[in-house]
């Protein structure tokens, strides 16, 4: 009994936590962590290559102003403005993950991707 009890609550709180359930019975999408709000029109950012070895390249960077490199305890390391046709230097990161967010204009979040630095 109690494992059933313990499974349950487990679940429906990783559910809840990571977005597929939401208890009030809308679809809506809750970002707990680093994405941008939902009322913003979505805009499809990649980050490549990853793994990356001495540099990144963000898509779509008309919609893009800057771009901060924080490590996976949210200690910004680096940032960059963001410039057409860029690659923005990373070999002097050492090996590890790091999150690369993407800022519009407005600097408000577009996106918060993962990367692994080589």
């Amino acid at each position: 009994m109690k494992q059933t009890l313990l499974f349950i609550l487990f679940s429906f709180f990783s559910l809840t936590m990571f977005g597929q359930f939401n208890p009030d019975g809308s679809d809506a999408d809750q970002s707990y962590f680093f994405n941008a709000p939902s009322d913003q029109p979505e805009v499809k950012i990649t980050i490549f290559p990853n793994p990356a070895i001495n540099f990144i390249s963000i898509s779509n960077e008309d919609k893009v102003s800057e771009i901060s490199v924080f490590n996976l305890v949210g200690r910004k390391i680096k940032t960059f403005e963001a410039q057409e046709g860029a690659k923005y230097d990373v070999s002097d990161l050492p090996q590890g993950m790091y999150l690369i967010q993407v800022m519009n204009h407005s600097k408000k979040v577009i996106t918060t991707q993962r990367i692994r630095k080589r």
